[in-house]
């Protein structure tokens, strides 16, 4: 009993006080939910649903922060930042059942579209939630180094410190503006997708970026603003913008990223309605293989995968052979970093 005791405990105290960082990309179907493990607090970006599926997708998301609490104990239930990307169904949805089981110190998110997202405001009420909006000119008056989170308290003392930057969010655009040469018009920033807000999380020599839904235009207008400092994206780790869509990478953004990892947040092949991976082609075949032939990232052993050619037609299989990763494919993924860069991915 004593033996099993002490096995108990050494379990606890490795969990409650490693210093290895994780990340967890929870398999909530065609939506978003990723939630990063600190040693004393967690930070989660989005918390989406599959449109026609919220019943596949609450659950999904209940059972594994379920099991997550009942190993983390220590945290208390409590998540300590909640970003919404931007104000989209499969980014944002579960928010008032998170906020009912869990508490939520703080949501992050934009005012754009904010009208679709009632149930955001109404969870921060009910809850007494701190509701913050990311603003356009405080963003433009950050450059370039972004809105920085302070996470000191979310690790224990004499812990590596993560460094968490936040970049974009409502952008302004006029009918017709020029940023450093680039010319953008309004139309495409009337999408919320091109609002959404861009994460880029620092861990020790490790560094992440996750982009939401950013589509081409936000994604050219984002380092139009960033010309001339660029390398804040140079990363490490991406997740791969709109679940993989093809109009959410581009290989100029890529080679400013230079990622090792790629990681796609996508649905299963057993839904077919207009808000599954089917319905939206996601991840896209194009965007499969435009990372698959990028030379940075980490090469691994061939394995077969399945990607959209189009929506609404059925998957193919393909090849992969460098570290791309994706929900659909394996369910969920938990990545485990240290202080020195050292990763795991299961």
């Amino acid at each position: 009993m004593k033996q099993i005791l002490f096995t108990i405990l050494l379990v606890f105290s490795f969990y409650a006080h490693s210093d290895d960082f994780k990340a967890h990309f929870i398999n909530v179907g065609q939506a978003d939910a990723t939630l990063l493990e600190f040693s004393k607090g967690v930070v989660m970006i989005d918390v989406g649903a599959e449109n026609g599926s919220l019943g596949a997708s609450r659950n999904s998301l209940n059972t594994y922060l379920t099991d997550f609490y009942q190993r983390r104990t220590d945290l208390n239930k409590t998540i300590d930042i909640l970003i919404l990307t931007h104000n989209h169904y499969d980014h944002y949805k579960l928010i008032l059942d998170l906020s009912k089981d869990y508490t939520i110190k703080r949501i992050i998110t934009t005012k754009f579209y904010l009208e679709s997202a009632k149930d955001v405001v109404k969870a921060a009420k009910k809850e007494k939630i701190k509701l913050e909006f990311m603003d356009y000119r405080l963003m433009d008056s950050l450059m370039p180094k972004g809105y920085e989170l302070n996470l000191t308290n979310l690790v224990r003392p004499g812990s590596t410190i993560p460094k968490l930057s936040l970049y974009s969010g409502k952008v302004s655009v006029q009918s017709h503006q020029t940023i450093n040469n680039e010319s953008f018009s309004k139309t495409p920033f009337k999408d919320p997708n091109n609002h959404s807000i861009v994460s880029k999380l620092t861990y020790g020599k490790t560094s992440m970026l996750f982009t939401g839904d950013l589509k081409t235009d936000g994604i050219r207008y984002l380092t139009a603003k960033y010309r001339d400092n660029l390398s804040v994206f140079d990363v490490d780790f991406y997740h791969v913008g709109h679940h993989g869509a093809e109009n959410g990478t581009t290989q100029a953004f890529l080679d400013i990223l230079t990622p090792k990892i790629a990681l796609i947040s996508a649905g299963d092949t057993t839904h077919r309605n207009s808000g599954s991976a089917w319905g939206h082609g996601h991840p896209r075949k194009w965007t499969v293989e435009l990372l698959n032939n990028q030379s940075s990232l980490n090469k691994q052993d061939p394995i077969q995968v399945h990607a959209y050619p189009d929506e609404e037609v059925n998957p193919e299989t393909i090849e992969i052979k460098k570290e791309i990763y994706c929900t659909c494919w394996t369910g969920n993924i938990v990545m485990t970093v240290d202080k020195d860069g050292k990763y795991t991915v299961q």
